[in-house]
């Protein structure tokens, strides 16, 4: 679905040329140290920066090709702390620009515990709320498009979608996301902080530091504790988990 050719860019925030793909019914997971490029990388991804090195390519077309119009159907983007400038009410915000049937609105509502915010006014929400109505937004943008024909549910591009959830709620989302992935071959891309979110729930990892990504592959191969400690810069342990080897900070 999305190629990466050494695409990158020069101008600061520089990013180095980065090859990789996304595939339909995956979850990826990029992380990295604060400034690393995270955020960066997703605006390239997106289209809304334009690569200065190198290309990336959507349904083997290259963003800089597609039409806005078409690209919003096959791309969302959910960025940080996006705070809407209209008191809407939840169901209103998450169907804007999309016009979903009532089924889809009423699932996607569902999906993230919105069902008893629907009515409320978007300006009334707690931050970790106002999280989860902006995601299922950015999801109803793709699959009110979305036809029992297509080939897959299209590319949702999320930052830092866990910032202002509780454990809990991270929790939820995170098997949501793996949901969504798999019922409409969606491919999800995250920035998240949370090593341990992607270690359990993300199918592929790019680590980023100083503008590079310095690794990539399965959350085994790439969230080890030497890595993660030299990246970070961080003492680390490891502790078993039931899903997944855990990281814990040493005192």
């Amino acid at each position: 679905m999305l190629t990466l050719h050494q695409a990158g860019l020069e101008t600061v925030p520089a990013l180095h040329p980065l090859d990789g793909t996304v595939e339909p019914g995956q979850l990826l997971a990029i992380v990295g140290p604060n400034g690393a490029g995270k955020s960066t990388l997703l605006s390239l991804l997106s289209g809304f920066r334009p690569c200065e090195l190198g290309n990336i390519s959507l349904d083997d077309i290259p963003l800089n090709q597609w039409k806005i119009d078409a690209l919003t159907s096959r791309r969302a983007l959910v960025a940080q702390q996006e705070i809407p400038g209209f008191a809407w009410q939840v169901e209103e915000l998450v169907s804007l620009g999309s016009s979903p049937g009532t089924a889809l609105l009423a699932e996607l509502l569902d999906d993230l515990d919105l069902i008893h915010l629907a009515r409320r006014s978007v300006l009334s929400l707690s931050g970790g709320e106002r999280q989860r109505v902006m995601i299922a937004r950015g999801a109803c943008q793709l699959l009110s498009r979305h036809a029992e024909t297509a080939r897959d549910g299209g590319l949702l591009l999320l930052d830092e979608p866990t910032s202002a959830l509780d454990i809990g709620q991270q929790q939820r989302l995170m098997r949501q996301l793996r949901r969504w992935a798999s019922r409409y071959q969606m491919a999800i891309v995250c920035v998240l902080h949370d090593l341990n979110l992607a270690n359990i729930f993300a199918d592929r990892v790019w680590l980023l530091h100083k503008g590079k990504c310095i690794t990539q592959g399965n959350p085994a191969e790439v969230l080890t504790p030497n890595t993660v400690a030299h990246t970070y810069a961080a003492q680390l342990q490891q502790i078993s988990g039931e899903d997944a080897p855990l990281l814990a900070l040493k005192a």
